[in-house]
């Protein structure tokens, strides 16, 4: 099992229930979803470009998916994510805009908000002692990228190297395209399905866990928290249908062995 801390839409927001119909698959309550049908782009071809973000989920990856340290159980981990989010306060951020990013479609926030960069860097520290190090082979496959000095150091520290300065907030949409008249056509279908909710502001007022089982299904929304000042219990969503401050830099919550 991997797992990884990530914000979603709530299960009744609109954002969520188009991006879930999006990408054909619904991480709240682990459905597929018939895929949204548009005159100018083949199914077939459709489904292949939103195979990989599918996997994945309609979600923002806070902490990129890494599987728990020997002696460390998704029990200690619910716990720490739990206190972890009691402790922090919704993020309002600005309107949303379709965008291309490294060859994907993708949402993203029309402004950046340095809030949200603060809890995406406390995050990743907060619950690096609860990951194992990277596999030979995760390690070779995240090597074989074209990486900046500082995404490789990322790498060997962190287990990614897109966090921290390299971390951007987005809900992936496609895979990378080349052709640029395709482009045009996705682009064209990405905004008669998300363009009527593009000018609302987009709230952060939960993390999530999600999990991916076994290698190749697609991920799910194991849990997900309200911040405390929406609601303080957790969503179990499959059992049921800031500058960041120098004292900040460390948790102040490890992951223990049970």
């Amino acid at each position: 099992m991997r797992y990884a801390i990530s914000f979603a839409p709530h299960k009744n927001s609109p954002l969520w229930q188009q991006g879930s119909r999006w990408l054909g698959w619904d991480a709240l309550n682990g459905q597929s979803k018939p895929h949204p049908r548009f005159r100018t782009v083949d199914p077939e071809r459709f489904a292949a470009i939103t195979w990989t973000p599918r996997h994945y989920g309609f979600q923002v990856t806070l902490v990129p998916p890494f599987r728990l340290k020997e002696l460390i159980s998704e029990t200690d981990l619910v716990n720490a994510l739990a206190e972890f989010t009691a402790r922090q306060q919704p993020i309002s951020l600005s309107s949303l805009e379709i965008s291309e990013f490294n060859g994907s479609f993708c949402l993203r926030p029309v402004h950046h908000s340095q809030e949200l960069l603060a809890l995406a860097s406390h995050c990743v520290r907060e619950f690096n002692n609860c990951r194992a190090p990277l596999t030979p082979s995760e390690l070779a496959r995240r090597r074989a990228a074209m990486l900046s000095g500082q995404e490789k150091i990322n790498l060997a520290i962190w287990g990614h190297p897109y966090v921290f300065g390299q971390f951007r907030f987005h809900f992936t949409l496609t895979a990378r395209m080349v052709e640029e008249r395709e482009k045009e056509t996705i682009h064209a279908a990405l905004f008669e399905t998300f363009g009527p909710l593009l000018s609302d502001p987009l709230m952060l007022d939960a993390l999530c866990l999600f999990g991916e089982p076994d290698q190749g299904e697609p991920m799910r929304c194991l849990y997900r928290f309200p911040f405390p000042s929406f609601n303080p219990q957790p969503e179990e969503c499959i059992a049921n249908d800031q500058q960041l401050l120098p004292q900040n830099l460390y948790p102040g919550y490890q992951c223990h062995p049970a």
